[in-house]
């Protein structure tokens, strides 16, 4: 009985281990989404990709937990701000803002 408890736990409890929980929010710029920006979020020497929506929105599953960095690859300067990852779902919202010398930045909101 003691090892079918044992057994039942470590089943429940292996799906929280294995993944972290999900990096969502969205990027704006002058107000408006960003659409299609590819980011990619660096945990810990590992990289997990996504894509923005039409209205700027993402949701991207990251593995690792801690703090990582989010980029957005597509811009000049490839803007990029520190995130963490949590067993729960974290919210980053950013505006995307561009600098005088042509490179762009990202700001939290």
């Amino acid at each position: 009985m003691q090892r079918l408890t044992y057994l039942c736990l470590g089943l429940l409890l292996l799906p929280s281990a294995l993944y972290a929980g999900q990096v969502y929010g969205s990027v704006t710029s002058a107000g408006h989404g960003v659409a299609r920006a590819v980011i990619e979020i660096s945990c810990n020497g590992a990289v997990t990709s996504g894509t923005t929506a039409a209205d700027g929105s993402y949701r991207i599953n990251v593995p690792q937990r801690g703090q990582c960095t989010l980029t957005l690859t597509g811009y000049p300067g490839r803007p990029s701000a520190v995130v963490f990852s949590y067993s729960d779902s974290s919210q980053y919202d950013f505006e995307l803002v561009a600098g005088p010398s042509g490179t762009y930045q990202i700001r939290r909101r």
